[in-house]
């Protein structure tokens, strides 16, 4: 029994060693960045014993290397375990939105704001889950198609370039392997062609932009024998790793073409060993180049700075701020006509992933942040993005349908020509019955273009609107109140909200007919006109305008709780100050006039001396206009 017992104590003893030296192995492997490989390692000290530690990092290593799936299943664990951290909790509930599971995040994304309410960047994402139906509706915004680009390989950030367009790949099976993902290293490419015919067989660029470690994405100037690119931070082929965290970081790097070869390299002055610098997107006029750092100061995360060029030499990088930045990751910047900046982010209101937004430079800062919608944006990664002259159509990247094998691919897209449908009808005000013959009447507030048609029997009209325009629609039939209302189509972008519809009320113009003016309300004793009685008078005046031929009284009543004469008094003078307020707006004074009738014109039994509640007093006290003369068209 002894003997029994000391095998099975020395098996458990080999089996812990062992594990502890897979473990060991892991994480040599995933410090020095190959994850890969490290996750062999982890698997392995896992299947023999439990560590918290290679849990955590086995899914950091699927994540990193952009293995979806494996890293959800991975995390999974990681969230049940006993020492789950808050931002496991984060990293997880990114996973779920980026595999198009949202009412699963949205739970793990209420645990970690639970423990971390200050993360306002958790809270967008957390409200982003709850937008996810309204973004796809909007699938016909954009028609996106896969390019010929695509081989089979990774290939990303396409940047336009002569004749053609310049991106990064892993396509050159001859290569060094790099351990983060087990594939080759990543290099620029040139292809010949466009969106509409086609592009040519990618050929390798030659020269020294091309080295033994990562290179690209790139930018060049507008004559296109300058070049900017990402290059891994390495000297005559030996990594320079950085002294605080071992980690090799990206530097800028400059060429110039001679010939057909880039060469005549040097770095950017702001690079450094400690920190990465990348991604870079020039201006039109070569002085302002946007990049991609992690360097200290930033608002989290890798953000996006500017450098501008004066007299030949390259200033301070300044950060573009929150409106661009957030506390998570933004990437490859895309300046266009150097006014849009294009870029993508982890943050903001997004679908999952990186997602590709909008800003415009408004002279004194960035506005806010607007995110492309889908079918541009979905729950995986999109980013790099070369838009064409006019900005209607493009190229960028992303990693959908590929989400297991790592890879990301170059897709275009196509503004569509959204037209918006108006549905309208005219109707009789008090009866609600359709009516023809009205002359409808399209304001474009954009434009000052107008549309006119007429109402059939049906009472139905129909205009195609615009995108991002506010529009007024006016109705106008003899014998009845000319009636305009506003419609817009800004914020309007799901295809579900094309048809906007608009009931259009008509009013029979009846002679002597008292018509209440809502909301005219005088201090006591006073009638003087207050900013909220304008309003409702600016309404009257709108109406007078929009009908010329009307000639109407305006009418003042008070309710019967002071003296007769008093009443007819203050009455008048009130009637007298909406009518010199009308006038003032530019209404003819021939076409108003004002009579007071003191409480004479009660509307209910509360005269003098009756108890009535004081929203029976109010009914009395009130301001009318009736049409007195017209002239028929």
């Amino acid at each position: 029994m002894k003997k029994l017992l000391l095998s099975v104590t020395t098996a458990a003893l080999l089996l812990s060693g062992c594990a502890s030296y897979h473990m060991r192995q892991g994480n040599r492997l995933y410090n020095d960045l190959a994850y890969s490989m490290a996750i062999e390692e982890y698997q392995k000290a896992l299947s023999k014993k439990e560590f918290p530690q290679a849990r955590v990092r086995l899914a950091e290593s699927y994540r990193k290397m952009n293995d979806l799936a494996k890293a959800e299943e991975a995390y999974s664990k990681v969230v049940q375990s006993k020492e789950v951290e808050p931002i496991h909790k984060l990293r997880y509930a990114q996973l779920l939105m980026r595999n198009g599971k949202y009412d699963q995040a949205k739970t793990y994304l209420d645990q970690y704001i639970s423990s971390m309410p200050s993360d306002n960047g958790a809270q967008l994402l957390r409200a982003s889950c709850d937008s996810i139906d309204n973004w796809k509706a909007d699938s016909i915004k954009y028609t996106v198609q896969s390019t010929s680009l695509n081989s089979g390989q990774s290939n990303f950030s396409p940047v336009w370039y002569k004749e053609g367009v310049v991106f990064t790949t892993d396509r050159n099976a001859k290569a060094k392997t790099y351990a983060w993902t087990g594939r080759p290293f990543l290099e620029m490419y040139y292809s010949k062609g466009d969106m509409e015919k086609g592009f040519a067989t990618p050929v390798r660029l030659t020269g020294d932009v091309n080295g033994a470690y990562h290179d690209g994405p790139a930018t060049f100037t507008a004559k296109g024998d300058t070049a900017y690119f990402t290059r891994n931070n390495y000297v005559k082929s030996k990594v320079i790793k950085s002294k605080e965290n071992e980690q090799i970081n990206l530097k800028l790097f400059r060429a110039v073409k001679k010939d057909t070869t880039w060469t005549g390299l040097s770095e950017f002055a702001f690079n450094s060993n400690d920190y990465s610098t990348g991604h870079p997107s020039l201006s039109s006029n070569g002085n302002k180049l946007y990049f991609v750092s992690d360097m200290p100061g930033g608002l989290g995360g890798t953000d996006i700075y500017v450098s501008e060029k004066t007299n030949g030499t390259w200033g301070k990088p300044t950060n573009l701020g929150p409106t661009i930045n957030t506390a998570y990751n933004e990437m490859f910047p895309s300046i266009f006509h150097d006014t849009t900046l294009y870029f993508s982010s982890e943050g903001h209101y997004n679908m999952g992933g990186l997602d590709l937004f909008k800003s415009v430079n408004i002279g004194s800062g960035w506005s806010t942040s607007q995110n492309m919608g889908y079918p541009i944006n979905t729950s995986y990664d999109d980013f790099g993005v070369a838009l064409n002259d006019s900005g209607t159509a493009g190229l960028f990247s992303s990693n959908r349908n590929t989400q297991n094998t790592m890879q990301d691919n170059i897709f275009s897209f196509v503004a569509n020509d959204i037209r918006f449908n108006l549905e309208g009808i005219a109707v009789e005000k008090a009866t609600q019955e359709p009516l023809g013959g009205v002359m409808v009447e399209l304001l474009n507030k954009k434009t000052n273009k107008k549309e006119t048609t007429v109402t059939g029997p049906d009472g139905k009209f129909n205009f195609k609107l615009d995108p991002e325009t506010d529009y007024t629609v006016m109705g106008s039939l003899d014998q009845y109140f000319t009636n305009t209302e506003k419609v817009s189509t800004i914020g309007k972008r799901q295809s579900e909200n094309l048809y906007v519809k608009l009931k259009l009320e008509m009013e029979k113009i009846v002679v002597n007919k008292p018509i209440v003016l809502e909301n005219i309300y005088y201090d006591l004793d006073k009638y003087d006109i207050r900013p909220d009685a304008a309003l409702g008078l600016d309404k009257l005046v709108t109406i007078m305008k929009e009908n010329p031929t009307i000639r109407i009284e305006l009418s003042s009543h008070t309710d019967s709780r002071a003296d007769d004469k008093y009443n007819d008094v203050l009455s008048q003078r009130r009637a007298d100050a909406a009518v010199n307020y009308i006038i003032s707006a530019g209404i003819s004074k021939s076409r108003i006039t004002a009579k007071g009738y003191g409480e004479r014109q009660l509307v209910n039994n509360c005269t003098n001396g009756a108890k009535c509640t004081e929203q029976e007093h109010q009914q009395n006290r009130r301001t009318e206009f009736k049409v007195v003369a017209f002239d028929a068209k």
